[in-house]
């Protein structure tokens, strides 16, 4: 259900910000810092992606905070439909993951900025500053500083690190994925994305050895559990 969602004409020449995220407590954490921040308007929160482009239209926001793992479409189907339909849209995606290496993909699907939950006041002000100026802005932790940890997921923490792993992919390595769950051959996915067959096994087993996984059918059965197919 939508809720949450502000029009205010007073404040047209501000920006206008809206907060799509899963997590209520993380939503109001993050509200409470937009509001000190000088020219910017809390717009609204929304939960899922269904819920995300039912309230765009309406609020009609000038930045996104984008959550990656959130209820609804995969992430990058999102990315893809607001820089389509919403082309004045800046998004920054707003995560718990840190994942350096999804950035760059991340970027060339449209995005502007990349901030951590982690994130202090300063950067989140930071990173809004730079996208608003047209610039890009990433916050990645310093991993120097991360001790190792030899500690393994337990159940309730499956799902996330299966979420982790899959950022590990580029994107053209999930676009593969996808059409491996659904039955293809290398030739017929090759065929698909104008790419040869040999070009694909190699995406495979890439695939397979970031994910950790060892066949066909554990590929499959990870989409599914990921929302992929």
């Amino acid at each position: 259900m939508l809720f949450d969602l502000i029009k205010d004409p007073m404040q047209q020449n501000s920006t206008k910000v809206l907060i799509a995220d899963d997590h209520p407590i993380v939503a109001i954490g993050l509200r409470s810092i937009l509001e000190k921040i000088p020219g910017l308007v809390f717009s609204g929160h929304v939960n899922n992606s269904d819920e995300l482009f039912h309230a765009l239209p309406d609020v009609r926001p000038d930045l996104v905070f984008l959550d990656l793992n959130m209820p609804g479409n995969d992430f990058y189907r999102n990315i893809e439909q607001i820089t389509k339909d919403f082309r004045s849209v800046r998004i920054i995606v707003f995560t718990a993951y840190d994942a350096p290496d999804l950035i760059k993909s991340l970027f060339e699907a449209g995005v502007q900025g990349y901030v951590l939950k982690t994130a202090t006041a300063v950067e989140i002000g930071k990173a809004i500053e730079m996208v608003n100026n047209g610039q890009h802005y990433s916050h990645v932790r310093d991993r120097t500083s991360q001790p190792p940890s030899d500690e393994k997921p337990g159940p309730a923490e499956l799902l996330k690190d299966n979420f982790r792993k899959r950022l590990r992919l580029s994107r053209r390595e999930q676009e593969i994925l996808v059409l491996i769950s659904k039955g293809l051959t290398s030739q017929r996915i090759g065929t698909r994305l104008f790419i040869s067959k040999y070009t694909v096994e190699t995406h495979r087993k890439n695939i397979l050895r970031k994910l950790e996984l060892n066949s066909s059918t554990e590929l499959v059965k990870f989409a599914v559990q990921q929302g992929l197919v």
